[in-house]
């Protein structure tokens, strides 16, 4: 590791994917849900797969210059979408309740453990995509020791917009160098980095892996991992 800890004030944590596990969750939600709706099993992975795909084309077009929307608004009607490509039928209430998904994400079993040791030594704050409805709910259910949380909502917008990573830094008075953003994704730390935060990449199944040509600050397997780094 590259870089002097001891300069390092405030910890970013990216949290859909980094400190939950969004796609294993929503999968088994969804096939619940399926299978006792319709008695048919096998469709939780196609339906979550299809569902962050069609989340992902819609925030993508947001950050291309379409009207900004809530998460939770983009994710309810990205799962009809879903459930109507994978031929399914599920009644709104229903597909309502489902789409709630996201406010009862599991927590990597890592992540409260790995954050309670970092929180003696570090300012953490949650820094998502997600609303802020959505963090509280997660954080309340993963008993998740955060000294704040941050939504992209804030600015309307969404990461990697470098105007969610400038807020971050304005709202805890913090200079960039004085900062870190954990995340799982490569494009969420680049964007971080070129606004000149530092950068710890979170090896997690499926939420991609670095180019040849990133150059982090630190790599680790889980967030034990990083804990251990920047504290020892």
């Amino acid at each position: 590791m590259a870089i002097d800890v001891c300069e390092i004030r405030v910890l970013f944590f990216d949290v859909l994917g980094t400190v939950v596990d969004e796609a294993g969750s929503a999968a088994d939600e969804f096939e619940r849900a399926v299978h006792d709706a319709t008695g048919q099993s096998g469709h939780g992975k196609p339906l979550a797969a299809t569902w962050f795909s069609e989340c992902t084309q819609r925030l993508n077009s947001i950050l291309g210059g379409e009207s900004w929307a809530p998460l939770e608004e983009i994710n309810r009607h990205a799962l009809a979408t879903a459930v109507e490509e994978q031929g399914l039928t599920v009644d709104a209430s229903a597909l309502d309740r489902l789409a709630l998904v996201t406010r009862r994400l599991r927590p990597w079993p890592d992540a409260a453990p790995a954050l309670r040791a970092l929180s003696g030594r570090f300012t953490l704050a949650a820094l998502s995509n997600a609303t802020t409805a959505m963090l509280a709910a997660i954080s309340r259910r993963g008993a998740l020791p955060w000294h704040c949380v941050l939504s992209s909502e804030l600015v309307r917008s969404y990461k990697p917009d470098p105007v969610v990573y400038a807020m971050a830094l304005d709202l805890l008075r913090v200079e960039p160098e004085q900062s870190m953003l954990v995340a799982a994704h490569p494009w969420d730390l680049r964007a971080a980095a070129a606004k000149g935060i530092r950068t710890a990449y979170v090896a997690r199944a499926g939420e991609g892996a670095p180019e040849p040509t990133d150059a982090f600050d630190v790599e680790v397997d889980d967030l034990t991992h990083l804990a251990r780094t920047l504290i020892e």
